[in-house]
This record gives structure tokens, sequence and C-alpha cells, in this order.
């Protein structure tokens, strides 16, 4: 009996430790590790792109000078050739519409305008065959070059461009040199056109006057630029509609004033007093303005903001907002909320501006 009843003590305590373990290991699966809340939020950290809590940026407002080189050339318009015989002809009208990029000739991509120039001559009166770019579909267009007299050359009647230049701001630069300018993107003055770009660099530049705006003349802000290797600052790899972006390399300290300051989100940005940055004085200041009213629209993202410059001694100083300001960075309780892109022609103290967290968006 005594046997029996040992027999039994001892299937129960078996029985209670398998319990025991059935328990503890429910429990172990249901709590969390350390190491488990970790990986979740850095997994979701990473998925969620739209996130820009984490990013530390220096708001700028440091004018640089702005050189652009675009994909190919791009085609202004057309005109008429004096051939030897006297007759007046257009090789290339209606097949070269303003606003084209032409590639290559025969091929052999195009590097420049003098490039094409050569290559024109090279090829004399022989039909042509043109590698264009067209609202972003590529064609091939036959053309064939006259002689003119007048120019002792060989053309086909196009105005051609390749590069451009100017002045802009700087709106943010990270530590590592990258950065933001102007707020919006760079167009051909004369097609209004946006840019295909294979590249472009930035130069420091001086200011050596501002032109104060007034209604219905817009102000600007003049510079001189000299495009040499000792002002050469960095890399442009970028022109997007709401902005450039590229690298600074040289004399990054210069571009990253003040403190490293977080990004707002578009729901944090409110009406009311705001700054705006700039260094047109020579001394990098913040200059009151004042938010009056915010537009999430998609189709006009350049002018989500609309801002009024309050601040008297830049009243004083520019008129309001003047070419040249175009990306100047502004700034909210603490945070990076946009930059100026835009000046009202009618009341040059009244703006518009873009959200930085666009520009996060367009720089990606």
């Amino acid at each position: 009996m005594e046997k029996k009843r040992k027999y039994i003590y001892t299937v129960f305590a078996v029985f209670i430790l398998f319990l025991a373990a059935l328990f503890a290991a429910w429990l172990f699966e249901a709590l969390p590790s350390p190491e488990s809340n970790i990986s979740a939020r850095a997994v979701s950290h990473t998925v969620n792109e739209e996130d820009n809590s984490s990013q530390m940026l220096y708001a700028s407002g440091v004018p640089i000078g702005i050189y652009i080189k675009t994909d190919g050339i791009l085609v202004l318009g057309t005109q008429q050739v004096r051939t030897e015989n006297g007759q007046i002809v257009s090789p290339c009208t209606q097949k070269l519409k303003a606003g084209d990029y032409i590639l290559a000739i025969n091929n052999e991509p195009i590097l420049s305008k003098k490039h094409f120039s050569q290559l024109l001559q090279k090829n004399g009166k022989q039909q042509i065959t043109l590698t264009i770019l067209r609202k972003g579909e590529k064609q091939d267009i036959q053309i064939t070059p006259v002689y003119s007299p007048d120019e002792k050359e060989y053309q086909i009647g196009a105005w051609i461009r390749n590069d451009t230049q100017g002045i802009g701001t700087v709106t943010y630069i990270r530590p590592d040199g990258t950065f933001a300018a102007l707020g919006h993107g760079i167009n051909d003055y004369d097609l209004g056109v946006h840019l295909n770009i294979s590249g472009g660099s930035v130069y420091q530049t001086n200011i050596s006057a501002i032109m104060k705006g007034k209604a219905d003349n817009p102000g600007e802000i003049i510079g001189s630029i000299k495009y040499i290797p000792e002002n050469y600052l960095g890399n442009i790899r970028k022109n997007t509609e709401g902005g450039i972006f590229g690298t600074i390399k040289k004399e990054k300290s210069s571009f990253q004033l003040g403190e490293l300051l977080p990004v707002a989100d578009f729901s944090e940005i409110k009406k009311g007093k705001a700054f705006l940055r700039t260094s047109i004085s020579g001394v990098s200041t913040d200059y009151t303005v004042k938010i009056e009213k915010i537009t999430k629209n998609r189709k006009n993202k350049l002018k989500s903001l609309q801002i009024k410059v309050t601040d008297e001694r830049l009243l004083q100083l520019t008129g309001g907002i003047v070419q040249g300001l175009s990306g100047s960075p502004l700034i909210q309780d603490g945070k990076i909320i946009g930059a100026v892109t835009h000046v009202l022609v009618s009341d040059p103290s009244k703006g518009y501006g873009i959200a930085v967290e666009t520009m996060l968006q367009e720089e990606k």
C-alpha cells in the first residue's frame, strides 16, 4: 500500500511539473523580448518613408552661383538661313520644335553646342540623323544641312542652348554636405520649360547690389560669379520641380549656419509668425514673416505657403521678396517648415513658399 501511495505521488508531481513547463513556454512566447521591440521599431521606421521626424538639417540661407548643363542641347526655336545661291531656307522647320533636346548626331552623343557644331561641319552637306527627346520620348529625324556664306559654316537653322547660370539660395544642408536649393526647378528663361540636366556645379558668389522690389516690378539680387576652379564648391545632381539637389564639397561650414534643426511635417505648420533666413546682407539674419495661408495642393505645391514679410529691416533692404531669395529657408517654432519660391508681383512684401516635406520627397 505504501509503495502504491509513493507511486501516485510521483506521477502527480510529474504532472504538475509538466503543466508548469507548458505555462512557462506560453508566458515566454506571449511577452516580447527587448530584441524583438528594437527590431520592430527599426523595421517600422524603415518602411515609413514619409516619416521626417528623424531628419536634422541646417537651415542655410546662403546665396550660391549656379551652373547647369542640359542633357543634350535645347532647341529654342528655328530660323532661316541664306544659302550660297541666295535662297532663304529653314532646313529644320516642321522637324524640330522649341523644347526639343538634341541628344545625338548620327548616333554620336552631343556633349555641347561647340561639339554639335564640330560634328555638323565634319558631316558637311550630307543628310544627318538627329536623335531628339520630345516630351519625354526619343525619336530620330532626318535633316539636310545647308552652307551659310554669311556665317561660313553648315547650319540647320536652329537656335540652341546647352547651359544656364544664375544665383539662388541654399535652403538646407546636412553635415555630410548634401543640400537643397531654390525651392523650385530651373526652367529655360525663354521657353519656360523644365530643363533636363546632365549635371551642374555650384560656385561662390559675391552680392554686389540689391534692386528693391516695387509693385508690378519685382526686385532682384545682383551678384558676380567667377566660374573658376578656385570658386568651385560642389555639384548639382538633380533638377526637380521642387528644387535642385547636390553636394557641397568645399567650405561646408560656411553654409551650415546655426544649429541642426528638426523638420516639420506639413500638419505642424500653422498660420502666424515665422522666420525667413538669408545672408544677402553679408550676415546671416532671421527676418520675421507671417504665414497667412496654408494649402496642401499637389497641383500647386510650390505655393503651399502664402507668406508676408513683416520685418522692417528686410523691407528696407529688399522691399520684400526679390529674385535670388528663392530657396531661403522658413523656420517656425524651431523647425524648418519650407522655403521661399515666388513673389506676388502686385505686392512684393508677399509671396509663396514650398513645404520642406515636399522638398525632401523631391530629393529622393
